[in-house]
């Protein structure tokens, strides 16, 4: 199954009208009745917006938003209409792109969004800052490496399926139904050399995904490094000053360089930059 949910031999289409809108329900064998229907509730929560607070989810979408396996193009729509997002939706099925298109020519969001009949893993998504997804276990195997080689801070958002072994960044539950957020992180494995006002040192840095360990070393003495966080191109740690003090590094990455502040209590902030050895 190399499709989004209701794409394959195993499903059944039941056309009916929501309002004005001819919407297609997918059911999937297997996953109980009401299938793979994402409700306004949940595309709502998952681009993070409720009733005009922050949600989990809450990010600025000013950039690109592409659904792959977007079937009747709600997500796309939505967007479009409420956060005024420029959305794509990747969909396989020809007919279901032609009810997208008349969806959101009805809806008045034409001139904000584009739907593509196309096998989502052929899609250029290199343009996008969210990517959306409600796809078979099996689809999200196989896209998960295609996405952490998307550019660092680009934003995964998936309806009830996960990326096997990579953990999200964050979750919740809307109507007894998961959704799940990833932050493709950036690249920091490796030693950098960590300058601040008077003061050097090391920092070795494991990583798998967003999970890093960490250790350090000033003039050959280990130093410890504790709390380390990644999100996309934001870093952040704790190190201890050569008098025992700790010190915490708050910065961002590009590429093979890192800057930021470093905050102590009872002193103000220093800047701080690392480079990768």
């Amino acid at each position: 199954d190399h499709t989004g949910l209701g794409m394959g031999q195993d499903t059944h289409r039941r056309w009916h009208r929501q309002g004005d809108d001819l919407v297609c329900r997918l059911g999937v064998t297997g996953l109980g009745e009401g299938g793979a229907e994402a409700s306004a509730e949940v595309v709502e929560r998952l681009l993070g917006f409720l009733d005009g607070n922050v949600s989990p989810f809450h990010e600025r979408l000013g950039e690109e938003l592409a659904h792959l396996g977007s079937g009747d193009g709600r997500m796309p729509i939505y967007a479009a209409r409420h956060f005024g997002a420029r959305a794509i939706g990747v969909e396989l099925e020809a007919n279901l792109v032609r009810v997208s298109i008349e969806s959101a020519r009805a809806q008045g969001v034409e001139n904000l969004t584009s739907f593509i009949a196309q096998d989502l893993f052929e899609a250029d998504i290199s343009r996008a800052g969210v990517i959306a997804l409600y796809l078979s276990p099996g689809a999200m195997t196989r896209l998960k490496p295609r996405l952490l080689a998307q550019k660092p801070g680009l934003r995964v958002v998936s309806h009830q399926f996960t990326l096997e072994d990579w953990e999200p960044d964050e979750s919740i539950r809307v109507e007894g139904r998961a959704g799940h957020l990833w932050v493709v992180p950036a690249d920091v494995r490796g030693t950098w050399k960590v300058s601040l006002a008077g003061d050097e040192f090391l920092v070795r840095i494991g990583q798998k995904y967003q999970v890093l360990a960490t250790s350090g070393e000033r003039a050959g003495r280990p130093v410890n490094v504790i709390g380390s966080r990644l999100r996309g191109t934001e870093i952040g740690f704790t190190a201890f000053d050569s008098d025992g003090y700790s010190r915490r590094f708050e910065g961002r990455v590009d590429g093979s360089r890192m800057t930021g502040e470093a905050i102590r209590d009872g002193a103000a902030a220093v800047r701080w930059t690392a480079t990768r050895q």
